[in-house]
């Protein structure tokens, strides 16, 4: 959910809807795949954005239109005041099978670098040698002090967390794209960002048929002659 702060928060809510249409337009051609916008928060769900369930896997979606800091880098200090270090704590520790994607315009150093170099760690010992240079290994230091764990349970940690940095334009496009194919991509686009707006606001769960029957309903056919 987007913090409070005018402009910033109408942003944040158009950004977290675009992606959820996104995930929308991957469900179209996936089976056994449910969406929860909004999800409601229970003792194996903290994080609320959105979270998926396909065959069986679980996957929470951690949705900030952009970090607070003039360089638009989610550095720890942002993490940790915003309440992401303390959330993505909770979730993980609430459900470890559980993986968790951190979404954003801006990137994080610590995420897509140092937790990605130690996916290959198996034990302490590993982490030298994996995560290579002094700036990683400072930031993996501070990460242990900002969330309070000892290097074995930060690489459990940092093995289920992951980030998706995707500009706006760039979520818009990929929805087209996977539709050029088959016509009518921009009207789908807007149907599913519009249809993903009501669904948040109506915490109303998304599976197949539901997008079937938005298509049906909007007039939307697809060109299947591949002629």
């Amino acid at each position: 959910m987007p913090y409070p702060g005018g402009s910033s928060t109408h942003s944040g809510i158009a950004y977290q809807n675009w992606f959820l249409a996104l995930q929308v337009a991957y469900s179209f051609f996936e089976a056994n795949m449910i969406i929860y916008p909004e999800a409601f928060t229970t003792d194996i769900s903290i994080i609320d954005d959105i979270k998926v369930i396909h065959n069986g896997q679980t996957t929470f979606f951690n949705v900030k239109y952009r970090s607070p800091a003039n360089n638009l880098h989610w550095n720890q200090g942002d993490l940790k005041s915003q309440l992401l270090f303390k959330n993505l704590r909770l979730q993980h520790e609430a459900d470890k099978k559980a993986n968790i994607i951190l979404v954003s315009e801006s990137n994080c150093y610590l995420i897509t670098e140092v937790f990605i170099r130690v996916r290959n760690a198996m034990t302490p010992a590993d982490l030298p040698l994996v995560l290579e240079s002094i700036k990683a290994i400072e930031e993996w230091e501070k990460a242990k002090r900002n969330l309070g764990y000892n290097d074995f349970q930060l690489l459990t940690f940092a093995k289920k967390i992951s980030m998706r940095s995707l500009p706006l334009f760039e979520i818009q496009k990929l929805i087209e794209h996977r539709f050029n194919p088959l016509g009518n991509s921009k009207a789908i686009s807007k149907l599913f960002f519009t249809k993903s707006v009501e669904c948040s606001s109506n915490k109303t769960r998304i599976e197949k048929k539901n997008i079937n029957k938005w298509l049906l309903e909007d007039g939307i056919h697809f060109n299947l002659d591949n002629e």
